[in-house]
């Protein structure tokens, strides 16, 4: 190209693309490239737009220039093997300030004072950016927000009042760019801990449904049988007595068949005995390893048991837009709240188990982190992965050290520091107060309450039913009897009626 003016148009027409390919600008007219205020200019203004490998060559006298950004801007003649040598290096930028967004983002990015006074800024991300700085020599640059939510990063980025948020988001193309991305997030639902079965429910605990069907069905098979036999020796129909007998030889505690006489009452005998002993024993086991490790209800553990719990799943604005974005699970809507961040943060840092939050990988390790010491969590995650995509860190689209922290983020990575920050930053968000390692509530001896009386007052109504149960079978077996027997009586005298009514001659 020519000596007239630098190439602007064709800079712009990339529209932010390539700014890490190599450029080389051939100037086939004679100039002192070395004192060119507009091509020093041309430079900046690259510079600025996040262009900064270029080269300069100029054919008229084949030589090479390059430039030089720190400590000020100039071209300097070069050789391709010193150039080749120092291309795309930034590790001394004497002092330039890097603007960091800082807000309260456990465990990515946590602000407070400490006991001498002295603002800190600390957090996994954020000790991070501010050792990448002060290796190249920057000065780190804090730039407080508004507010706590991550949205903030983005609008200070669009309108470039920051380089860089010490944060992890998902790829926004049109507000800022990211460091490249090297694993994947997943998002999860972290929900309360199972509740502690009542009482009165450790009385049908150790078995189930299933097994309560199979038992009452055999009870009454049993019943009816000893009632039957008893009924063909005597003629009476004793349901109550056999009932109990049937009872004691499940509770293991005596029965004796004195009705039933003959080879029936071995083979009764051994059924009862051998039933009894096995449930008993099967249920006094279940029963007592229950009461010693405790017993909780089902835990939720899928959406569709989320949502028919009822609870609500709390979410912020940005958290929203993020989920629709990144294909939150449809059966999950009817159960979301729209919260501020502030209010979310409030209910979520206190653990608190009426509401179900929604939590990204690294964040979840933390609230695991300070339930660690708890005989039972809180909260629990659903084991349901989510929302899979790659997050980075968010920076300006201009800035022009993009390239090189990706790549000290992806060494860092490579290495193992990034692991060692994140549990050096779960550490110190408990360690500051962000959230407490939280203790197991101890029982302590308390007056009795209604629930108390609970399951004797089952226990009673069941006896209850019971006894009402056999002495309407008794009284009806005693109608039918009485019945039977008068029939047979008029079949035989024609002149005799039965009491209470029957067969009247008329002549």
């Amino acid at each position: 190209m020519g000596n007239e003016e630098p190439p602007y148009d064709f800079f712009h027409a990339l529209n932010l693309h390539f700014q890490f390919a190599e450029y080389i600008i051939v100037i086939d007219e004679p100039v002192d490239l070395k004192r060119s205020t507009k091509w020093l200019d041309f430079v900046k203004h690259l510079w600025q737009q996040g262009y900064v490998q270029l080269l300069f060559y100029t054919s008229y006298n084949e030589k090479l220039y390059h430039k030089i950004i720190f400590p000020e801007i100039v071209i300097e003649e070069t050789l391709v093997e010193h150039y080749i040598s120092i291309r795309g290096t930034f590790n001394n930028l004497y002092g330039y300030p890097v603007r960091v967004a800082a807000y309260n983002n456990a465990p990515r990015s946590m602000l407070y004072v400490n006991r001498w006074g002295k603002q800190i800024f600390a957090g996994f991300y954020m000790r991070f950016l501010r050792a990448f700085i002060g290796a190249r020599n920057g000065s780190f640059v804090p730039v407080l927000t508004p507010s706590d939510s991550p949205g903030n990063c983005t609008l200070n980025l669009v309108n470039e009042t920051v380089d860089v948020c010490a944060d992890a988001l998902a790829a926004n193309p049109a507000a800022f760019s990211l460091t490249h991305g090297f694993r994947i997030a997943s998002a999860n639902v972290l929900v309360t801990h199972a509740k502690p079965l009542h009482s009165y429910r450790y009385l049908t605990a150790p078995f189930q449904w299933s097994v309560w069907a199979c038992l009452v069905i055999y009870v009454l098979l049993v019943v009816n049988f000893l009632s039957f036999i008893g009924w063909l020796r005597s003629g009476k129909w004793d349901f109550s007595k056999h009932l109990l007998e049937v009872f004691s030889s499940l509770l293991f505690s005596g029965f004796y068949l004195k009705e039933i006489r003959g080879r029936e009452r071995y083979i009764l005998f051994g059924v009862l005995f051998i039933a009894g002993f096995v449930y008993s024993t099967e249920y006094l086991g279940l029963l007592k390893s229950m009461l010693i490790s405790e017993v909780f209800e089902k835990q939720i553990d899928t959406f569709e048991a989320l949502v028919e719990s009822n609870i609500t799943l709390m979410v912020d604005p940005y958290d929203k837009i993020l989920f629709a974005k990144y294909n939150m699970p449809e059966i999950l809507s009817p159960i979301m709240e729209l919260v501020s961040f502030e209010t979310l943060l409030e209910h979520r840092n206190r653990f608190d188990q009426d509401y179900a939050y929604i939590l990204f990988s690294d964040r979840m390790a933390l609230y695991d982190y300070a339930q660690q010491f708890l005989k039972h969590p809180k909260l629990l995650r659903i084991p349901i992965d989510f929302s899979f995509l790659y997050t980075g860190i968010p920076m300006r689209k201009r800035w022009f050290i993009k390239h090189h922290l990706g790549r000290a983020w992806y060494w860092a990575f490579e290495s193992g520091l990034t692991r060692k920050l994140a549990l050096d930053a779960d550490f110190e968000a408990v360690r500051v107060g962000y959230l407490s390692f939280l203790i197991t509530e101890h029982v302590e001896a308390q007056p009795l309450n209604v629930d108390y009386f609970v399951m004797p007052a089952i226990a009673l109504a069941i006896g209850y039913i019971l006894a009402l149960l056999s002495f309407v079978i008794e009284m009806t077996a005693w109608r039918i009897r009485e019945f039977l027997g008068c029939k047979k009586a008029t079949m035989t005298s024609t002149g005799t009626g039965c009491p209470g009514g029957g067969h009247v001659d008329v002549d």
